[in-house]
């Protein structure tokens, strides 16, 4: 039985509880560059990111990709006409990701597999990029309980 927080070579391993989020979104295919090109322009349409809390969401068997803004009050009107989203709470493996961008986004692959292997995937929420700040990135695994 794996017992969490753990230290991975990739950085430290917790299991975190996160409560409902809602958020505004917009999806694009699940294709790395595809992705990369849409991210910038999501972050641009905001008036200002302070304050916000910025993720990439991926659900099983999708083949989309939703890049996703925590709402502020200052969202309560929409003015974007961005999709309306609930990132999903509950119990996740999360290992934070530290170092140099754009160096450490070429790690995010690499510690989803190391959370998969030692998680019960819950299949019905999605996993979870969370960009905290440049250079730290939490990568946010669906459990139903640590293996």
């Amino acid at each position: 039985m794996t017992h969490f927080p753990m230290t991975h070579d990739l950085g430290r391993i917790d299991v975190v509880t996160l409560d409902d989020i809602a958020a505004l979104s917009q999806d694009v295919a699940l294709d790395i560059e595809q992705v990369q090109a849409a991210w910038p322009a999501f972050e641009n349409s905001f008036d200002s990111l302070q304050g916000r809390k910025m993720m990439g969401l991926v659900y099983g068997g999708s083949d989309r990709y939703r890049m996703a803004s925590a709402r502020l009050d200052r969202d309560a009107d929409n003015p974007l006409g961005l999709d309306e989203t609930v990132i999903p709470g509950g119990d996740y493996l999360r290992l934070r990701l530290r170092g140099e961008a754009p160096g450490v986004y070429a790690r995010i692959g690499d510690a989803f597999d190391v959370l998969f292997d030692l998680a019960d995937h819950d299949e019905d929420r999605p996993h979870i990029e969370h960009y905290r700040r440049d250079g730290e990135v939490d990568c946010l695994v669906p459990v139903r309980s640590p293996r």
